[in-house]
């Protein structure tokens, strides 16, 4: 597995993002899928991803990544409901 930078390019974080995401969608192919199910689903992986990550981290880094997390997390929800490339963002149910 290659290790991420936080100085990558933003374009390839948004294809392993996409990516991901599109993953998770077939994977409900055929399925009714409510979102909270599937936001459920994206916050364990998240959270995996962080406290694997986290294993030889301080617990004042801990609670740094945390609110990093906090802070950019409606930046990015709304970056997902401009993208075209999302079948509808703007769904009522989610």
């Amino acid at each position: 597995m290659r290790e991420w930078h936080a100085d990558a390019p933003e374009g390839e974080v948004v294809e392993v993002a996409e990516a991901g995401i599109r993953g998770m969608m077939s994977a409900a192919t055929g399925e009714i899928i409510s979102a909270d199910l599937m936001l459920n689903a994206a916050l364990h992986i998240l959270s995996a991803w962080v406290a694997a990550s986290q294993t030889k981290s301080t617990e004042a880094e801990r609670e740094a990544d945390i609110e990093d997390l906090t802070e950019m997390l409606p930046s990015f929800i709304e970056f997902h409901r401009s993208a075209k490339w999302l079948r509808d963002a703007h769904r009522a149910d989610n």
